[in-house]
């Protein structure tokens, strides 16, 4: 059976509609992510409605499956024919595929297009921030940007910080560097962090430099890309892979370990990159590639962790974020935040963000429904702290639960900060 790889080029059409009826031929046989996601009730139903018959799946069908699924990544590890396996059944990538090849038969929208241009946005927010705040909160203002560019007016979005993390980096006064330092880092903030949740990436120096860590921030740091999986735009990401590698090369040949706080960007960087440009240096940056809470607590088991937490979070209610799932690295952030004293509930449900996914005006509504799942497992019990190590999934998290800013939801690295005793 011929292997169907979204990287592959010169695949057509036809190759892509064979490889999409194998797989869901499969799917219809195994049934396993029934409830898992939009696409894929869509997709069951469909092929329940022509009897099991793929074959009489229509454009219209493959349209409607592809455009509900956002990349979660949930159904890959949910998989029992994932690779490696004889079928070698890859759900998201093939959707990707079918982004790309909708793309390139009907071009992108130029909505589609400004919202994965992050670093752009990024910066005019930063540069613009209490003007943009306070149009991000005016209703009539969301109502036209609803109209004219298909936002939806009611997804909420991160405020803009004037100060971005990266000039917060430059201007701190440097830590005093250990004359043995228990380890070295290159800190990859995010988009998100850079120019919105700054205090993300202050909490993750603070902690890092408190355990005797060696942090370098490299200049010029940009997107990893993930947005453009919703164009299926495989060129640029390859595109970006090269630059990234290119960025951090020279700090993991210094024995620099590379640090992210945001699930999306770690995935790339781990799985996405080394797949997109197979080499022996991605494969090295990959390996070399930490989400924080994953470094933080291979220094607990190294027993280089300063364990003196004079503060408890108490109960935590912690949604852990699909594109952590994907990584397979078991429940680090949940066992960090134990490790403060905290009593931590654990949340495997999606919060159905996604990012520009859910800003657009035909999904929000589903999006949001998507999130109740997660809603309903904090609202049984009193927590003193709703956590998520995704921005966005404790964005959608705080809306869905109209908390107040005082309840916002943190990412794990600021409950271990405070429980630290650092100053915010």
């Amino acid at each position: 059976m011929p292997k169907f790889d979204l990287i592959t080029p010169g695949w057509k059409r036809s190759d892509l509609e064979t490889e999409t009826l194998r797989v869901f031929d499969i799917c219809d046989g195994c049934r396993r992510c029934f409830n898992l996601c939009p696409s894929f009730t869509t997709l069951l139903n469909r092929i329940d409605d022509h009897e099991s018959d793929v074959s009489k799946l229509t454009s219209q069908d493959f349209t409607q499956v592809e455009q509900e699924c956002y990349y979660c990544k949930l159904c890959f590890n949910h998989c029992p024919y994932s690779p490696p396996h004889q079928y070698d059944l890859d759900f998201p990538r093939l959707m990707a595929a079918w982004k790309k090849q909708r793309t390139a038969e009907d071009g992108a929208t130029w909505r589609d297009t400004l919202l994965i241009q992050t670093d752009l946005i990024g910066k005019l927010g930063s540069l613009t921030a209490p003007l943009t705040n306070w149009a991000l909160r005016t209703p009539w203002v969301r109502g036209l940007v609803e109209t004219i560019a298909g936002v939806h007016q009611s997804r909420q979005v991160l405020p803009f910080q004037s100060e971005t993390f990266s000039q917060w980096w430059e201007r701190r006064k440097p830590a005093s560097k250990a004359s043995t330092p228990q380890g070295r880092v290159a800190f990859f903030p995010s988009c998100l962090v850079t120019f919105q949740v700054t205090d993300i990436g202050k909490a993750t120096i603070q902690i890092l430099e408190k355990n005797g860590i060696e942090v370098v921030v490299p200049p010029n740091q940009h997107c990893c890309g993930m947005p453009r999986f919703d164009l299926g735009d495989t060129q640029g990401m390859q595109r970006i892979a090269e630059e990234q590698c290119q960025q951090f090369l020279p700090y993991l040949e210094k024995g620099y370990d590379i640090i992210i706080p945001a699930p999306s960007c770690s995935l790339m960087f781990k799985r996405e990159y080394p797949y997109l440009k197979p080499s022996p240096e991605m494969t090295r940056l990959a390996e070399q590639t930490f989400d924080v809470c994953e470094y933080l607590m291979r220094l607990k088991k190294e027993n280089r962790l300063s364990l003196d937490f004079p503060q408890n979070p108490g109960r935590v209610a912690y949604q852990i974020p699909c594109h952590l799932r994907d990584q397979n690295i078991g429940f680090k952030s949940k066992e960090l935040m134990e490790l403060t004293g905290a009593h931590v509930h654990l949340i495997e449900k999606c919060s159905g963000h996604d990012g520009a996914w859910s800003a657009k005006k035909e999904f929000f509504d589903m999006s949001m429904k998507i999130a109740k799942k997660a809603v309903r497992e904090i609202q049984r019990e009193t927590f003193d702290v709703v956590a998520s190590d995704c921005p966005l999934s404790a964005l959608q998290l705080d809306q869905a639960l109209d908390a107040p800013p005082s309840r916002s939801a943190l990412h794990p690295i600021q409950v271990v900060r405070n429980a630290y005793g650092l100053p915010s």
